[in-house]
């Protein structure tokens, strides 16, 4: 009678733990657990707890428990994460990534700058070399401007000749007159982009200076030279606008 006693007290613990286990359900019928093995809890649509062998394909993208055979958790998975979750994190790896190549790029910089240069005088000579080679060039061109404008203005005058004699300028003629014209203009455009350079170079020579300062640990800027002050900024001198030809001279 005792064995009796004995095998029902074991009927009744295994009714228990089976109810523990798992809550009744069509998912919990579909996926029986095998014996002794884990179980999978989830939520379902309403939000009742299910549990069963496998996770249903319509709730994979949940999270979800694993049980061993008592009922104790023994390990959780997080529920997938949305397109938008996604793309956020990619863009915060990307934005990491760009910070950590721009610390890496300055960096390269500072050291490039801390061996090209010994003190902030050098820099300023070498920005003034820079600066009064363009200037040079500007110089030279401006020169050659002068004397096709001259020759411009010569040319002009010998049309407006002809057509007081009454006759018209000949084609070779207006040609030389446009040709002259815009060969002039083209050296205007070489000197504007000369200037546009020079603005590149002091702008470029102040970031550095600045930066120079701040890893030499300068506090006060010393006081530039005057010579350096008009070496930087000599002004672009003007030049005479070109006469305006008859009308014919134009081939208007």
């Amino acid at each position: 009678m005792t064995q009796d006693v004995n095998k029902g007290a074991r009927l009744v613990l295994a009714a228990v733990l089976s109810t523990v286990l798992a809550v009744p359900s069509q998912a919990a019928k579909t996926n029986a657990t095998p014996g002794g093995g884990h179980i999978k809890c989830w939520h379902n649509k309403d939000g009742v707890r299910e549990c069963g062998n496998t996770v249903p394909p319509e709730y994979a993208q949940q999270g979800s428990e694993t049980k061993d055979k008592f009922g104790v958790t023994i390990g959780e998975s997080g529920r997938a994460k949305t397109m938008e979750e996604l793309e956020a994190e990619r863009a915060a790896s990307k934005a990491k990534e760009q910070e950590a190549e721009a610390v890496k790029k300055r960096a390269a910089q500072d050291r490039v700058l801390l061996d090209t240069f010994t003190t902030e005088d050098d820099m300023v000579l070498t920005r003034d070399g820079q600066v009064a080679h363009l200037e040079s060039q500007i110089h030279l061109v401006e020169s050659h401007i002068s004397k096709l404008q001259k020759n411009l203005d010569q040319m002009i005058e010998r049309a407006a000749e002809i057509e007081r004699r009454g006759e018209k300028p000949s084609d070779d003629v207006v040609k030389n007159i446009d040709n002259v014209r815009n060969q002039i203009a083209e050296n205007h455009k070489f000197i504007d982009t000369k200037h546009r350079e020079q603005g590149v170079i002091r702008e470029r020579f102040e970031a550095d200076i600045a930066r120079f300062r701040e890893l030499k640990g300068i506090k006060t800027p010393p006081v530039e030279s005057a010579a350096t002050s008009t070496a930087t900024a000599t002004p672009a001198p003007s030049t005479p606008a070109p006469a305006s030809p008859p009308a014919s001279a134009t081939g208007k």
